[in-house]
């Protein structure tokens, strides 16, 4: 590969600047990301379709002119061998990171966070059970749970502090800051529990019966998530015991084929 003849091509130029215009474009999406984060208060929203295929398509962006890039050093410089696969194999993943990997990456954190949520909403509930039965105000049960942080709880606690914060500044009762804070988060079980808190809180009716059949409800729906992971790793387990049981087979018929058995045998 000479290099100084892929240097003296005339269309290196337009490669760097296409990959300059890339960076460009990468940085202009993470501005948009954080600027939609401050017109959000401060709280982590869950992305928007519209959001996601911004980030796609800029992400395309920037990932067309990188492997434009690197294929074309390939073709310019007539590179073989293993620095030709090198910067194939360079190409492809630089279009799945920057095309595919970065784009989702707000949507696989929300996603995650989701299901983080799921399972911390059976526990708030019964603390905020506990809270209203002892005649705490909501505001107060709310305060309570945020005033000492604890690290496993720490994405409910985060939550349950936007929504304080939001319950101040717009002047919304607390159960209804909440409803607002959970559609933002994304979480449906803990959107469905707070929206019927921010309803019984409304028509000042028991919040006792409605939190007993949203934990209820929940609790069904974490046991059959249980059981559908277990199946899961079942099937991994048994796949990984499937190809294991295979590979030994194949070693051991390599190891009769080769001979290497009547060595043994004759040690």
């Amino acid at each position: 590969m000479n290099t100084m003849s892929v240097l003296a091509n005339p269309g290196v130029p337009y490669y760097l600047a296409a990959f300059g215009a890339a960076l460009l474009a990468m940085l202009g999406g993470m501005l948009l990301d954080r600027r939609a984060f401050a017109f959000a208060g401060g709280m982590r929203a869950a992305p928007t379709t519209t959001t996601l295929r911004r980030r796609v398509l800029v992400g395309n962006l920037a990932a067309i002119p990188v492997v434009a890039t690197l294929v074309g050093v390939v073709v310019v410089g007539n590179v073989v061998g293993n620095a030709r696969t090198m910067l194939l194999g360079a190409a492809l993943v630089a279009y799945l990171y920057l095309g595919l990997v970065i784009p989702r990456r707000p949507l696989v954190q929300q996603q995650r966070e989701a299901s983080a949520l799921r399972r911390l909403t059976p526990g708030f509930i019964a603390f905020i059970r506990v809270a209203l039965g002892s005649f705490e105000s909501p505001m107060d049960a709310m305060r309570r749970y945020t005033a000492r942080p604890v690290e496993r709880i720490a994405l409910m606690q985060g939550a349950v502090a936007d929504a304080l914060q939001v319950s101040v500044e717009q002047r919304m009762r607390p159960f209804a800051a909440l409803a607002t804070v959970a559609h933002q988060r994304g979480c449906r079980e803990f959107i469905d529990v707070a929206d019927a808190l921010a309803q019984a809180e409304q028509e000042g009716a028991s919040v006792e019966h409605v939190l007993v059949a949203q934990q209820a409800t929940l609790e069904l729906i974490l046991q059959s998530e249980f059981k559908r992971m277990l199946r899961r790793r079942t099937m991994y387990l048994l796949l990984m015991v499937a190809i294991s049981l295979v590979v030994g087979i194949l070693l051991n018929l390599l190891f009769v084929m080769t001979g290497s058995g009547q060595v043994l045998g004759g040690m």
